[in-house]
């Protein structure tokens, strides 16, 4: 079997964008089929880049590409070369001859098109719409990104296949306590601390979250600050500020960019991971916190009930009240830590990328 599978996102993250969760999905297959026998044969490509460290097809820029694609003005033989298509990210190949397989992760561009940076989201958003259409199958991550895609898009139930996204072996194996030490100085941590992962943007509601953390009695916001871990992805006139606010008041610190290393050093250290989020079509940083044996503070909605299974604080992302109460019980109740911490581990060996794999070729064969 012959795979073309899109790269775009994980080149434009391993050239120094830093890799998102499109990107880190992308690069878990990559690595799981080039190391099984039983894998696809994958020619990945890759949009709009003049080198790629994936050693994809470069092809032209994505606007350029529909355009001269449409026009037939060129042809792009290395889709003519294999039998399926897979596209990891939004930028879907147009190649009629050919089973095209799609992840969609989520539907937010179609259900909240507030949370899209972009003056042109709605175009941008009917184009998405009108290739997604193509797709012969659709891949999602949870039953309730499922159900939004044969919302929004009206995409057949039967086709689409739902394929939860994995944690490595790194996250579980336990770092020596000096390795952890070196690692938190060296990011500038001296007290115990909480930890929100992900990229600095609305959904992330990063201002609840603060304006909770703020609200902490007995100092203990200075004495357990929130650690910030993630780039900025743009600001809707509100993130900012508070989080400058709260730099300044000693209650938060932010490390925008991390290595993979020095983010598991973080997850088995923190106090407790804040995950808030106000939409998530997974919300992988939970089952990774879950490995490091962190105890985890979810929002109760969107995909995120369903990934925990139980295993976190769950609380309403519109209420501060809730989101305040749930970092005073991580605090104040050793007994709630080693519940969660107990379970959450046991959710996270539920979870892997060789199954991932597994699962993801059993969809290819579905069209071959």
């Amino acid at each position: 079997m012959q795979i073309a599978y899109g790269t775009t996102l994980l080149d434009r993250g391993l050239s120094g964008e830093g890799i998102d969760g499109i990107g880190q999905y992308c690069q878990e297959l990559l690595s799981q089929f080039r190391q099984s026998n039983e894998a696809p044969t994958v020619t990945p490509f890759t949009f709009g880049l003049d080198r790629s460290r994936c050693q994809a097809h470069l092809l032209p820029s994505y606007p350029k590409y529909i355009i001269s694609s449409f026009s037939r003005l060129r042809n792009y033989p290395i889709f003519d070369q294999v039998d399926l298509i897979h596209s990891t990210d939004q930028l879907i190949p147009i190649q009629a001859k050919k089973p095209l397989v799609a992840t969609i992760m989520d539907v937010i561009p179609l259900s909240h098109p507030q949370f899209i940076r972009s003056e042109s989201r709605y175009f941008k958003t009917f184009i998405w719409k009108k290739l997604t259409r193509r797709a012969d199958r659709i891949i999602t991550i949870s039953e309730f990104s499922k159900n939004e895609i044969i919302k929004y898009l009206n995409f057949p139930f039967d086709q689409i296949d739902v394929i939860p996204l994995g944690v490595d072996q790194r996250y579980f194996d336990l770092l020596d306590g000096q390795e952890k030490k070196r690692a938190l100085e060296k990011l500038g941590l001296t007290k115990p601390f909480f930890l929100a992962l992900g990229s600095v943007q609305p959904r992330k509601n990063l201002k609840r979250i603060l304006a909770a953390h703020a609200q902490l009695p007995r100092g203990l916001a200075q004495d357990y600050p929130l650690v910030i871990a993630g780039k900025f992805a743009w600001d809707d006139d509100k993130i900012l500020s508070d989080i400058q606010v709260a730099i300044k008041e000693g209650r938060c610190i932010w490390l925008k960019y991390i290595s993979e290393s020095e983010k598991i050093s973080l997850l088995q250290s923190a106090t407790g991971l804040v995950f808030a989020s106000l939409y998530e079509g997974f919300g992988l940083p939970i089952i990774e916190a879950f490995a490091s044996n962190l105890p985890v503070i979810a929002s109760n909605s969107t995909s995120m009930p369903e990934v925990a299974g139980g295993a976190a604080l769950m609380v309403n992302p519109l209420s501060i009240d809730e989101i305040r109460s749930a970092l005073i019980e991580l605090i104040d109740n050793p007994s709630t830590v080693a519940r969660l911490q107990a379970a959450g581990l046991a959710r996270a060996k539920q979870f892997s990328w060789q199954e991932t794999a597994k699962q993801t070729i059993r969809s290819y064969q579905k069209l071959i």
